[in-house]
């Protein structure tokens, strides 16, 4: 076989970018993963609370923490103000619920993010996500990266965990489809499948990385269904409810006092890893076997899709071949049930400088006021600052000369995420902040 110049041109570039550093402001990154720390006031408005009554419970709660003064000021890290909800759940006779953690017998939710484009910002909207549940209502989140370019991954993970190394378990290895060729799933105990979830530095939120491997599933998948032998489309949705059967929940919030009363901060990071409360899944921009199994496995699909005309043509084709897939599902397996929570259409860097993506979006609105949703994420240079550093919204600490407008974007992820959470764990309180971007808005 000649491969004629196609074969000298891939050589070369595999030389030239061995040699190029893309991987410098990653490293920095992940060595200081999550260095940002928040003032009392925003770890009140994280907890619903008003400041004076945090400086109240911290003169009373030996094991509140004392974060880092700068001058008068205390600032605290996500890990901090994850101890203060646990103090402040655990108190007795606490008034309000500041653990919204899943009880014994309670489901875990699953809540997929998918598109069939890429560009839509897919991934940091996940991630926004995943890190608001933790921030807002103490959750503990799994996020599951589906991508082969690990993108989601890099706004969680840190020095400690070797993305993009062959040895790293993914997704494939979790489903038990990470050996392309093979008749049968992998077989893994509960306690190597437990293993695949990786800590991040995000209080009591891991992470399945994403890697090129996860391609292997999809030739794995791909032979599996050769021989008819397995339900290839919702092999992760039975790993997710293998894992979870062996990874209950126990401990409540009225368990993290010891028999004195004190806060038992040993019994506290127990509880926070003992299991999850909600899996968010990040899919690569297209429809595979692997991809198909994140929809199934979903109890919502969240779809962040660009308001452009040529992007929307993107989703028919995207909706019109799930659709296509369901019909054959349900066609032998009438009693599985997919997605029992709600779904929604996210528009993403939406320009309101001028009328033709909000047109569109009110246009579709009318059209299908329950699959479009009202809040959207608005075209920010914000997010291309942030993402400069692999970091989140949540994450970025910018130089002055940005705060505005990064204040600006981080009002508009925590409008989308309330109307995310409002639609797709509606057994959480609002914030009230999507009701108030639909008020500024739509009037």
């Amino acid at each position: 076989m000649a491969y004629g110049q196609f074969e000298q041109f891939i050589r070369n570039l595999g030389r030239v970018m061995s040699q190029v550093n893309t991987k410098l402001q990653r490293d920095l990154t992940m060595r200081s993963r999550v260095s940002r720390r928040f003032s009392m006031t925003e770890v009140a408005e994280f907890l619903a609370v008003d400041a004076t009554y945090l400086t109240r419970i911290d003169k009373d709660e030996p094991s509140f923490p004392e974060g880092k003064r700068s001058g008068r000021e205390r600032s605290f890290s996500p890990s901090e103000i994850m101890q203060i909800r646990g103090i402040l759940a655990s108190r007795p006779g606490a008034r309000r619920e500041h653990l919204y953690w899943r009880q014994a017998g309670d489901p875990i939710k699953v809540i997929t993010f998918g598109a069939q484009k890429g560009g839509t910002g897919k991934s940091l909207t996940a991630a926004h996500f995943a890190q608001y549940l933790s921030l807002f209502y103490g959750l503990r989140v799994g996020i599951i990266d589906a991508d082969p370019q690990a993108t989601a991954s890099l706004y969680f993970a840190d020095a400690e965990l070797p993305l993009f190394s062959p040895d790293t378990a993914t997704l494939a290895e979790f489903m038990g489809v990470d050996d392309p060729g093979s008749t049968e799933l992998s077989q893994r105990s509960d306690a190597e499948i437990d293993a695949i979830w990786r800590p991040t530095p995000w209080p009591g939120t891991r992470l399945i990385p994403g890697g090129a491997n996860i391609q292997n599933g999809d030739i794995s998948l791909f032979f599996l269904s050769q021989g008819a032998r397995v339900p290839v489309y919702r092999v992760l949705r039975d790993a997710i409810a293998r894992w979870v059967d062996a990874n209950p929940p126990s401990l409540r919030a009225a368990d993290l006092r010891d028999a004195d009363g004190a806060f038992d901060a040993a019994k506290f990071d127990s509880a926070l890893n003992e299991t999850l409360d909600v899996i968010v899944i990040d899919q690569q921009p297209s429809l595979t076997l692997m991809q198909l199994n994140g929809l199934v496995a979903a109890d919502s699909v969240v779809i962040p899709q660009t308001m452009k005309g040529f992007d929307l043509a993107t989703l028919a084709t995207y909706v019109g071949n799930i659709g296509e897939y369901l019909d054959f599902i349900m066609s032998f397996e009438s009693d599985l049930e997919v997605g029992a929570g709600e779904h929604i259409v996210l528009p993403t860097i939406v320009q309101e400088q001028n009328n033709q993506d909000t047109d569109q979006i009110l246009d579709l609105y009318k059209r299908s006021p329950r699959e479009i949703s009202q809040v959207w994420y608005s075209r920010s240079d914000a997010i291309a600052n942030a993402a400069e550093e692999y970091k989140s919204i949540y994450e970025y600490l910018p130089p002055r000369s940005r705060r505005t407008s990064a204040k600006a974007f981080m009002t508009n992820a925590n409008a989308v995420n309330d109307m995310l959470v409002t639609r797709c764990l509606p057994h959480l309180p609002p914030r009230g902040f999507a009701q108030t971007f639909i008020d500024e808005r739509w009037n």
